[in-house]
């Protein structure tokens, strides 16, 4: 026996089976011979047969514990988890202060997706063994897993203490540094792994996503080729390769990375909601709705995709019924759940004193929604409401800047977890807590799920309810949601204030409103600058019968091909020179796009919003199809505001005929563009009333919840 374990251990692994096969000739029953053996065969790839010589072992020997810890580990290698789990168990019961048994069974419970249990053992091992370099690391794993940044980074830095010629943890901690927003440390962190390892693919793709936040495309793009060289059937680094791309506008060549990646690996979720969100880019809706099911499908756990599913589904005219329905489903899956770590709120109940309200958004720079929730910031009373921020973004700007020096407190919770930020919450004492981003990129929503203020509020970032039963309010107007009408697809209580749902601020340093182009072009301009996605086979039936009813006239869009939209105007007979396609523009020359429409034709049965608000600020009008839902109602609501009400039309041949005579009065067109700048002044002076009402709105929610029983 002695002989075939020195060969063993020696790698003469014919040499070992032989001598096993020698011992075993004479007594076939002998269970180390067979636990050698087994082992043996597992060395070799044999697994099935390492399996039975190992469990016949233990028929003959059940206490051998490191049999039982063997034949888990083929099992495990063999992906069966719950048999393997059951003999570490065994293992683990037999030797209790074996850290090596409690960290091989923390890595099949991470395999079941039991983090807690997994982090637990992995923590035991860690106090039975501190020296344990595997079990710090896979500790980090599991963390980085659950969203515990810090944690993952503080493992894995203790992982490298240990060893530090380890490229594995060198790479994780890379990748944990990025995910947290440190940047110049994660490239550091890649390097040093790539330095030990300089074959790695996945660090040279991971050090390509992270010279890219760090404003270094052209070396991200070489690292990330440098990455398929080492493997080109990594589709990890294809899929890394299509999110540089995409993030570049260069949505067609994203996509087909996407879908190398997902050939590579079909069950790659990642990848099926990266082409989601590329198909959105270029305005294929349907399509983007197919990858957000199947990423779920492939990982129900990732809620991301399900928020893209629902933003996405708005763009298709939805019927609020089933809307509401997928909702209330993402509430079920990603909401229940967490409704047994919500406690009482001991925040005192004194009606009248000074409010805590925290937003939270990762949309506190450069975006709408930062333009939107400006005024409120500037106007609050102070001495009414303490407002903290709660920024989920690694990257800040000028924008940021501004806004941070309007609020009492600020936080950065990018890399922490959403338990994290809902302690932090907690421990803020927040007594309001308000959601600016809905369904929308960088969502906390399972912060709110968590309930760590007595009140919740969704505002201005989402013109849907999110679903989630821990939401108690949503703020709005009569406009958006009619009374009656939309409440019964609403989780939240809608609260609509008289100002509207939201304040309006435009850009500074905007250009000035130009003269109406088509006095110097000859011919009318039609301009639509929405999100592609928007843009529905019926608007652009209505474009085509627009532009064929008013002679010689042009259309500006703003996006990229790849949705067919101008193959399909070609195929209503609109020839290919009289549609202008132009990628996405800085927000100056944005502005400055409008200088060359006469009118803009609003996309729906998804309504433009802030790219309605800016065109009227620009001088340039536009016509909008009310519908059903809160989303096909905004152009209605906007051109109310300013008392343009003949522009909203109620079907398509409405609209049709609405466009055409709005053109037909080139004087009357042009005097209306000089006035629309004013007449839209009086909705910045609203930016104080709405900031008022909406204050006044918090403190009757603060009223109620201190004249109510629940905590």
């Amino acid at each position: 026996m002695e002989e075939g374990l020195c060969f063993q251990r020696a790698g003469r692994l014919s040499d070992a089976a032989k001598s096993y096969r020698q011992v075993l000739a004479e007594d076939p029953a002998e269970p180390d011979a067979l636990h050698f053996m087994g082992v043996l065969a597992q060395q070799l790839g044999n697994l099935d047969d390492a399996v039975d010589l190992i469990a016949e072992s233990l028929r003959i020997k059940p206490e051998n514990t490191a049999a039982i810890n063997n034949l888990a580990g083929v099992l495990k290698d063999q992906q069966r988890y719950p048999e393997a789990l059951e003999f570490y168990q065994a293992a683990v019961a037999a030797s209790p202060l074996d850290a090596y048994l409690h960290s091989n069974t923390g890595n099949v419970l991470k395999e079941l997706g039991r983090l807690d249990e997994a982090a637990a053992r992995y923590s035991r091992a860690i106090e039975l063994d501190p020296q344990s370099y595997a079990a710090h690391s896979n500790l980090g794993t599991v963390f980085k897993e659950q969203g515990r940044l810090a944690d993952a980074a503080d493992c894995y830095e203790r992982a490298i203490e240990l060893n530090a010629e380890s490229p594995e943890a060198l790479s994780n901690l890379g990748v944990v540094l990025k995910e947290q927003g440190r940047f110049e440390a994660a490239a550091a962190a890649l390097e040093r792994a790539l330095a030990l390892n300089p074959n790695s693919d996945a660090a040279w793709t991971n050090l390509g996503s992270t010279v890219k936040e760090l404003g270094r495309p052209e070396e991200a793009l070489a690292h990330h080729c440098r990455a398929l060289e080492l493997n080109p059937r990594s589709f990890f680094a294809h899929n890394n390769l299509g999110t540089l791309l995409k993030d570049q506008g260069r949505f067609t060549e994203a996509v087909g990375c996407f879908e190398k990646s997902i050939a590579l690996n079909p069950n790659f979720f990642l990848a099926h909601n990266n082409l989601g969100s590329a198909f959105c880019e270029l305005g294929r809706a349907g399509d983007a709705i197919e990858c957000f099911r199947r990423s779920v499908e492939l990982k129900p756990g990732y809620h991301a995709a399900f928020s893209n599913l629902l933003f996405t589904l708005n763009y298709l005219g939805t019927d609020r019924a089933r809307l509401f329905a997928e909702h209330r489903r993402f509430d079920e899956i990603y909401g229940e759940p967490l409704r047994g770590l919500i406690s009482l709120h001991p925040n005192s109940r004194e009606p009248e004193r000074p409010l805590r309200v925290g937003f939270v958004s990762g949309d506190l720079r450069e975006h709408p929604v930062a333009s939107f929730i400006e005024p409120v910031f500037a106007l609050h009373a102070a001495e009414e409401c303490e407002f903290f921020c709660y920024s989920n973004h690694p990257h800040a700007d000028a924008t940021t800047a501004r806004l941070r020096s309007k609020v009492e407190h600020w936080r950065e919770v990018a890399a922490l977890s959403d338990e994290q930020i809902a302690e932090l919450v907690r421990r803020d004492r927040i007594d309001i807590l308000v959601d600016l981003s809905g369904h929308t990129a960088r969502n906390r929503l399972l912060v709110f799920a968590r309930k760590p203020a007595p009140i919740q509020v969704s505002m201005i970032g989402y013109m849907q309810t999110t679903g989630l039963h821990a939401m108690d309010y949503r703020i709005t107007d009569e406009h958006l949601d009619p009374v009656g009408v939309s409440d019964p697809f609403n989780v939240e209580k809608l609260v609509r204030l008289p100002a509207g749902a939201a304040p309006f601020q435009p850009p500074a340093d905007s250009p000035p409103v130009s003269e109406l182009p088509a006095l110097a072009n000859g011919f009318i301009t039609f301009g639509s600058f929405n999100n592609l996605a928007k843009v529905s086979p019926e608007a652009l039936g209505a474009w085509a019968e627009i532009l064929h009813a008013v002679p010689d006239s042009r259309l500006l869009l703003v996006g990229r091909e790849g949705n067919g939209v101008l193959a399909t105007l070609a195929d209503l007979g609109i020839a290919k020179e009289r549609v202008e396609m132009i990628p996405r523009q800085s927000l100056g020359d944005y502005l400055r796009l409008h200088h060359r429409v006469d009118v803009l034709l609003d996309s729906f049965p998804y309504n433009g919003g802030t790219t309605s608000l800016l065109a009227l600020w620009m001088g340039v009008p536009f016509v909008t199809l009310a519908g059903e839902s809160t989303t096909g109602r905004a152009g209605a609501g906007i051109l109310q505001g300013v008392g343009l009400t003949r522009l909203v039309t109620h079907d398509v041949p409405g609209y049709v005929r609405t466009a055409i005579q709005a053109t037909e009065d080139i004087p009357s067109l042009a005097a209306l563009r000089q006035t629309l700048r004013a007449a839209l002044l009086p909705s910045l002076q609203d930016s104080v009333v709405f900031t008022s009402q909406m204050e006044a709105a918090f403190r009757q929610m603060w009223r109620q919840w201190c004249g109510s029983t629940k905590g």
